[in-house]
């Protein structure tokens, strides 16, 4: 089973907490610093995609600690 996740650019700070504290092996750091999804996980671009199942806890915690909440989980 897969999981949907989704960052909004528009939203995001470039903080790093996703791909350096929270979940680097969901997310990385993408184009002029923004967060991304990895490649193995994209659908739609760097923004969109889904996940393994046993990959949503980590997932989760990232957009929990986001600051700007720009991480859709689920």
């Amino acid at each position: 089973m897969s999981v949907k996740v989704t960052i909004n650019h528009d939203e995001c700070t470039s903080c790093g907490l996703c791909y350096n504290d929270e979940c680097p092996d969901v997310f990385e750091e993408g184009e002029e610093g923004l967060s991304s999804l990895k490649s193995d996980f994209r659908k739609g671009g760097p923004t969109d995609g889904e996940i393994p199942d046993d990959k949503k806890g980590c997932a989760q915690n990232a957009a929990d600690a986001c600051p700007v909440s720009a991480i859709t989980v689920g």
